[in-house]
């Protein structure tokens, strides 16, 4: 009788075997992270999720035949109605053909002359005549012209300013500038000359400035009526001042 021997001595581990099942854990886990990452698990599990697609079969009813067409109902018959008897009819007597009234022409009522209308003539309006001014008028509006003058020549005089300077220390001229100048209704000022000259242009030239240099009231009312400015003369006389 044969009997097996079992050999109970220690054998050592063999260490590849425990490597490559750690290799095989390691590969397994890259795999299921791989798959967690593309996607792969979530699309299979949808496949197995997803239902099958049932199938409907429906019965398809087809309908009835349509019924045979009726036959056509037969067409009447009309029978011939008899005809009445002809009876002659004696023609009306012929009635002699009497004359058309005239034509009635239409009356024209008579006609009337009317008058052409004529255009109204334009009125012209003529512009009146100036009233002719009374004499006391005139001589009141002369008598305010003549004190209007007279207080400008005085305003000129007071204000008139003897030339200063080395010649006119010098020279010290003397004489009178008669000046024109031409103001507005207001009083403005708008032209100047001389009209007779001192021999001096220092004194002429201090005779303009005057008359530059002066401040003039407007026109009293009811003077130069038909002026919208009036000339001005005046004798400006300069005397040298005393040592």
């Amino acid at each position: 009788m044969n009997t097996l021997a079992l050999d109970y001595r220690y054998q050592p581990r063999d260490p590849t075997r425990r490597v490559k099942g750690m290799l095989i854990v390691i590969a397994l886990h890259a795999l299921l992270g791989y798959a967690l990452v593309s996607g792969m698990a979530r699309q299979g599990l949808n496949l197995i999720k997803k239902p099958l697609a049932a199938v409907v079969i429906q019965e398809v009813i087809l309908p009835p035949p349509p019924p045979p067409p009726l036959p056509a109902p037969p067409k009447e018959i009309k029978t011939p109605e008899p005809l009445a008897p002809k009876t002659e009819t004696t023609p009306p007597p012929l009635q002699p053909d009497l004359p058309a009234p005239p034509a009635m022409s239409p009356v024209e009522p008579p006609q009337r002359d009317v008058p052409a209308p004529t255009k109204p003539t334009p009125v012209t309006m003529a512009a009146p005549a100036p009233l002719p001014m009374p004499d006391n008028t005139k001589a009141q509006a002369a008598s305010l012209e003549s004190e209007y003058a007279g207080k400008v020549r005085a305003m000129l005089n007071a204000t008139k300013r003897y030339p200063t300077g080395r010649a006119a220390s010098q020279q010290r001229p003397q004489g009178r500038v008669k000046v024109w100048f031409t103001l507005g209704r207001g009083g403005a000022l708008l032209e100047a000359g001389v009209l007779e000259s001192s021999n001096s242009n220092l004194l002429d030239d201090a005779a303009m400035a005057t008359v530059r240099r002066g401040v003039y009231p407007p026109f009293p009312a009811n003077t130069w009526l038909d002026q919208e400015s009036h000339k001005f003369s005046a004798e400006i006389e300069f005397n040298p001042p005393s040592a």
